[in-house]
């Protein structure tokens, strides 16, 4: 069986670490399962979409394959794959957002039309977790039984206390000598909200230091944003990392952070770095929206308040047990990818009906 993985994103998106992932472990069941990395980051007005949709029909012209899962119902992947599908190929697309709910006006309608176009071209749908997958099926009824629920999970491999360099933990940590260490990984675009972090950052104590992990078209925006609020001396921005040096930082932190804005896209997302961060069993700081309440046995939830946020980050900056045993034990149990992916390909294994 030959299965071809795409990402529609760029490359320094969490939707194409999505498809690395999926292919990681595909790639351990089947040796003839392949992946085409996205060689463009995010550029400014889409502009990666229009050149990977030139590079991905020239990678596709010749080639052929069984199943093609492609993350994301975007022109530039599924129009290049219908050259596959038409030689035989099933195409399974995953949705792993409300993409359109992130933009307003003319933009968000054609985001969505496009999406709803592309989504007509699969056998079989994909998501990560059940309110986004009621929404789809809401839209779209026809897929009512040709959908199939596959988690946001982690790389037990990689996010794994065991598996980290331990001396380059304390390397990082050396380097903040008498500061608390917060940790916060994004993609830097306008699904990361971190101009609301920084802005409850600035009521924490000043003891803290604020790591910014990940790259993306609002970095220059979001360095701006520092210098404006005084913390330039407080807030470290790492740039794009290496998925095992993110695991070093994050063994390094004291407290890592997730905040979504309190608005209707965000009640479909499924975070993966709130998984990353309690794989590793650590603290954190998060605000009760979307799915992240699901999660409030092993987080230290906020409201949506800023102040809030701030006061949950000083109560528990100190805190004496800095494992989370408990939020280590469910992730590795719950949103394991070899695990996840196991199920996934016993299902594809099975044949796609439509």
């Amino acid at each position: 069986m030959s299965i071809l993985v795409l990402s529609s994103q760029a490359s320094n998106t969490g939707s194409t670490l999505r498809a690395e992932y999926i292919y990681k472990y595909l790639k351990k069941l089947d040796k003839k399962t392949q992946y085409i990395k996205p060689i463009f980051k995010s550029m400014p007005f889409m502009l990666d979409f229009i050149f990977s949709f030139i590079y991905n029909f020239f990678k596709l012209m010749n080639n052929h394959y069984d199943y093609v899962i492609i993350v994301k119902p975007y022109p530039n992947t599924v129009i290049p794959a219908l050259m596959l599908k038409n030689r035989g190929a099933k195409i399974i697309i995953d949705i792993d957002d409300m993409d359109y709910g992130y933009r307003k006006g003319f933009l968000s309608k054609i985001v969505r039309w496009s999406q709803n176009k592309m989504i007509n071209f699969a056998n079989v749908l994909t998501t990560h977790n059940v309110k986004l997958q009621q929404l789809i099926v809401s839209e779209h009824p026809e897929y009512e039984n040709n959908i199939y629920l596959l988690k946001q999970c982690v790389d037990m491999e990689i996010f794994n206390t065991k598996n980290i360099n331990k001396e380059k933990v304390k390397v990082i940590r050396s380097s903040f000598e008498n500061k608390k260490l917060l940790l916060y990984m994004a993609h830097l675009n306008i699904a990361s909200y971190l101009e609301d972090i920084l802005e409850s950052f600035k009521a924490v104590h000043d003891s803290a230091v604020l790591l910014v992990a990940g790259g993306g078209p609002l970095l220059h925006h979001y360095v701006s944003i520092v210098k404006q609020l005084g913390l330039t001396k407080r807030v470290i921005f790492l740039g794009q990392l290496k998925q095992e040096v993110l695991a070093e930082y994050i063994g390094a932190a004291e407290l890592c952070l997730v905040y979504y804005k309190n608005i209707p896209v965000n009640s479909y997302r499924a975070s993966m770095k709130l998984r990353e961060y309690l794989a590793m069993g650590k603290n954190v700081v998060a605000n009760a929206v979307g799915e992240l309440k699901d999660f409030k046995k092993y987080v230290i939830l906020s409201s949506s308040d800023k102040r809030n946020f701030s006061s949950k980050i000083n109560k528990h900056l100190n805190l004496k047990d800095k494992t989370n045993k408990k939020g280590h034990i469910f992730i590795a149990a719950t949103y394991d990818w070899e695990k996840e992916i196991k199920a996934f390909y016993k299902f594809i294994n099975g044949g796609l009906n439509k």
